[in-house]
């Protein structure tokens, strides 16, 4: 989707082109006394009329700035996708990203007096992890804010989901804004020692996966993307092989997430340089999803490779966008 600035825009500027433009002959005489010079250079035998001479050259100017104008006008649009918003600009400045379409959590309007008339205004943007984003001066702005929320809702309920390939062909891409990696479950590496707190860093991961687009979580992966296995995990569980470890996750899910959502992850295992991975696949949430751990409940979304916390007032708002049919 396309979206240009009204053409309003570009006549209320040329309208105050020609009104300057109505004044500057007068001005320029009284301050300079150009006309003074012209009578006294070789211009006076080629263009008979002081006059005509100003006309012509005001004309030049008063023509360049317009075709100025009219080119920032016509050039000038934004280019609206399932991906992002894309601010294109008749300078040499090019074309600039200012916001990722799933990241959007509101859209607000603002109109200038003539704009109410004229019904064209700004669009101001707020995201979940970017500064405010305005598109200005948009021809009947309510009806782009229709449609830029329903390329919200595509882009956050269709998914974009990464092809579940193999594990190994995942580990190789690197970690993305849908794919993660967990060394473990709930074995401590630092500290070599059973730690169940570790079940909040792959819950949270999964948590922000279903409330933005989906993703895959990898559970026996090093940062580096080094195969370590869930097999250290096994220490501090009662049954120890795979059963035994996807008892403690689903455990961990239910406390952590709750049961009623277990079904928006698929969970299976492969088998990677003689050690084990699990690879937790999780879609798109139809409804909110929250972290409740010690006592304390968060709202995560997936902000590039990393899952981001978001404040009650954005939390609101990215909800009744992502969630609100």
């Amino acid at each position: 989707m396309i979206i240009r600035p009204t053409p309003f825009v570009f006549l209320k500027r040329v309208a105050v082109i020609t009104l300057v433009f109505a004044f500057l002959p007068s001005i320029l005489a009284l301050l300079f006394g150009v006309e003074q010079e012209y009578q006294n250079s070789g211009l006076a035998s080629v263009v008979p009329s002081f006059a005509l001479l100003l006309l012509l050259i005001l004309a030049f100017v008063q023509f360049v700035i317009v075709a100025v104008l009219f080119a920032s006008w016509y050039y000038t649009s934004y280019k609206v996708t399932a991906q992002e918003i894309v601010h294109r600009r008749a300078s040499f400045g090019g074309a600039t990203s200012i916001v990722k379409t799933p990241l959007i959590t509101g859209i607000e309007l603002h109109f200038g007096p003539l704009g109410r008339r004229l019904d064209y205004g700004d669009l101001i943007i707020t995201s979940a992890n970017q500064a405010t984003a305005r598109l200005r001066n948009i021809p009947n702005p309510a009806q782009y804010v229709e449609r830029i929320q329903e390329l919200v809702d595509q882009a956050l309920t269709a998914g974009q989901m990464p092809a579940l390939s193999s594990a190994a062909e995942l580990i190789t891409l690197g970690e993305n804004n849908q794919v993660e990696f967990k060394s473990s479950l709930l074995w401590d590496y630092r500290r070599a020692v059973v730690n169940k707190d570790l079940y909040e860093p792959v819950m949270k991961s999964l948590v922000a996966f279903m409330n933005t687009a989906g993703g895959v979580l990898l559970i026996g992966v090093s940062d580096d993307g080094q195969p370590l296995g869930i097999e250290q995990d096994y220490t501090g569980l009662p049954k120890k092989n795979v059963d035994g470890w996807e008892n403690a996750f689903n455990m961990a899910f239910n406390q952590l997430i709750g049961a009623e959502l277990r079904y928006n992850v698929d969970l299976v295992f492969e088998e990677i340089e003689r050690v084990v991975v699990a690879v937790a696949l999780a879609r798109p949430s139809p409804i909110p999803c929250y972290l409740n751990f010690k006592g304390k409940e968060e709202f995560y979304i997936r902000t590039g490779n990393s899952s981001q916390p978001l404040p009650v007032s954005k939390a609101t708002r990215y909800i009744q966008t992502r969630f609100t049919s």
